[in-house]
This record gives structure tokens, sequence and C-alpha cells, in this order.
């Protein structure tokens, strides 16, 4: 499977159109035709449906639209990689994922001192959570990840960040739970809660409760904080996270509440245990 021809088909199922994606791709309309025909010979399946009018994708097109673009990017990445010398000046993109959490603080910090020493280099950012940050990581379509515990990702080396953050429960100022300065497991026991998709932070919350995570009553799950608290402030339930998260527009209507005894997670950048990171990675946890 050659890039050249993965590049072909993502020009073609992103302009929807042989003829924009040959001017696109600067060759000729017959040509790329033919190559993505032989292509799905090659492979034994259809990618598009083919109308007068459009093209649209098959479930097989789909599939591949999702991983050549991982593919074409991690190629291009690794090509700027291998042309930078670590004396020149770095250039190109250095791609971080990040949870959204304050330790963030941090990284932007560090990241608009690098720019400025580095002008010709520029920054991606992806938002997700850490199973998300964890598979970019391990596909190498991200360089460096920051992570909020409440664990260590074995595969992965990385330095610590001088942040600590609680876990507690956010909910609605008026909610009578509000007037108290700490929250006890026993008062999660009948509450509407909305949790983490991500197994190991129920693991770690279970270990905090001393039972089960299945005997709470869960309404929801989120990836990110900002639409749970959408459903905290909507009266759906309250939400189990981390301080320091409570989105402006709610930060009257919102309150967070620690968890008594107390629960932290550490936050810290990672990268693929036994991999050099990119020189911009290395410029970046140096400044850091």
């Amino acid at each position: 499977m050659e890039l050249r021809i993965l590049r072909y088909f993502l020009a073609v199922a992103e302009e929807g159109n042989f003829s924009r994606a040959a001017e696109r791709l600067h060759v000729s309309q017959p040509a790329l035709s033919q190559q993505l025909a032989a292509f799905e010979n090659e492979i034994g399946a259809r990618l598009f449906e083919r109308t007068s009018r459009h093209l649209t994708l098959t479930d097989k097109g789909r599939l591949l639209l999702c991983r050549a673009r991982d593919l074409v990017e991690l190629a291009r990445r690794t090509e700027e990689s291998l042309k930078t010398n670590d004396a020149d000046e770095l250039s190109g993109t250095l791609v971080i994922g990040a949870g959204e959490v304050t330790a963030f603080g941090h990284l932007a910090e560090a990241l608009t001192t690098l720019r400025r020493q580095h002008p010709r280099l520029d920054f991606r950012i992806i938002s997700g959570n850490g199973e998300d940050l964890a598979g970019g990581l391990s596909d190498g379509t991200i360089d460096i990840a920051l992570f909020v515990g409440p664990g260590r990702y074995e595969d992965y080396d990385y330095i610590e960040l001088p942040d600590t953050h609680r876990w507690g429960l956010l909910l609605r100022a008026d909610d009578p739970l509000a007037r108290k300065k700490n929250i006890p497991p026993k008062d999660l026991a009948s509450l509407p809660l909305i949790t983490s998709r991500q197994r190991h932070v129920r693991n770690f919350i279970t270990g905090w409760l001393g039972k089960p995570f299945s005997q709470l009553n869960v309404v929801a799950t989120y990836n990110l904080l900002y639409n749970a608290a959408h459903l905290v402030n909507a009266g759906l339930g309250s939400a189990i996270c981390i301080d320091g998260l409570i989105p402006a527009a709610f930060s009257k209507a919102l309150a967070f509440r620690p968890f008594q005894p107390q629960l932290t997670s550490d936050a810290y950048l990672a990268w693929k245990r036994g991999t050099k990171p990119s020189p911009a990675a290395q410029a970046l946890l140096a400044l850091i």
C-alpha cells in the first residue's frame, strides 16, 4: 500500500470529485481514476459509490479514510524528523495530546518560549481523555501527551509536573450537598452520577468507594468535562471529576466539593517508552 495511493485516495475522499482531486494533486483525471481503480482491484474492495454527480465512501472507504489520514500524517512527521538535525533551528509540527486540565498552563508557557526560540516550529494540540491520548502515543500520531493520573501508563516514559489534582463532585450550587466542605463515599450511594467513560478511572474510584462501581447510579458518561458541566447545570446529575475545571460560564451556577478521604492524581508528560522523542519534543521536555 503506497503512500502516493493513500494521498490520492484522501484527495478524492475529501473533494468528493475526481476532477477537483486531480487539480489539487496536479495529475490528470484519467490517471487518477485508473490508479484508484487498480488499488480497489488490488485490495478486493470498493472504496467509492460512484454516481454521475458525486462520490460517496463505502463502509470500507470510511475505514480506510481514518487509517489513511493517520498513516500519511505519520509519514510526513517522520520525514520532518529525519530532515531535522539536532543542531539546526527546529521546524515542522509538534503534536501534543492533552486533557483539559490546569496543568496545561506549564505547557502553554514552555510552548510560547519554544516558539520564540524556533519561529519555524508550530504546534498541534489534540484534546482528549487518557485512553484517547494513549492510543495516539502508541500509533505515533501524537509526539507527547499530558496525562493526569490515576495511574502510570506502563508503555510510556514520563516526567512529572508540579500539579496534584483532587477528585470530587461537580454539582449545582443550590444542591444541599454544596453546603458541605467534603463529600464522603456514603453521599454518592443514591445520587444520579455523571462519570468518565474511562475504565481505569472507574477502577480508581472503586478503591476509594470501598464497593463495586456498578452499585452507583450512573446516568451518563463523558469524555471531556465541558459537556458534562452542561448536564450538571441542567439537573441531570452530579459529575465525578478533578478540580479546577469548572467552565467560566458556570462559575456561579456550579460548585466543586472534594472527596473525603482525599483522592488525588498527579500530572505528567509522557512519550512512548524505548523511543527517542523528536528534536522538537526533546526541546520541549528540556524547557519543562
